[in-house]
């Protein structure tokens, strides 16, 4: 085999691993964006700036007053579900009637 020749050879062998590298490197330039989407989807809720401070300022406030944050806390997590249900209930209702 003749030096021209042997380097045309090698070159289609490196041809094809190029290619063959561009399709990896294209498949894998495509997973981390459909890890980032799926990422974005699942974020847990983020406290607010300054949420901690608040919170120590209200369940100072409260407990000066001789009362549970634990308890007060937990009344408005009641107040709030107790609220959703009832209005939730007057569309159910609604609903009903329009469709009697």
């Amino acid at each position: 085999m003749s030096n021209n020749e042997f380097g045309k050879a090698m070159d289609k062998h490196q041809d094809k691993d190029v290619k063959q590298d561009d399709k990896t490197a294209t498949k894998d330039s495509a997973e981390p964006s459909k890890k980032e989407s799926s990422s974005k989807r699942r974020r847990r809720p983020v406290k607010p700036e300054g949420f901690k401070e608040f919170e120590t300022l209200a369940k100072g406030i409260i407990e000066a007053d001789g009362s549970s944050y634990y308890e007060w806390l937990h009344e408005q997590h009641q107040d709030i579900i107790l609220n959703f249900n009832v209005s939730n209930q007057k569309q159910i209702t609604n609903v009903a009637k329009k469709g009697e």
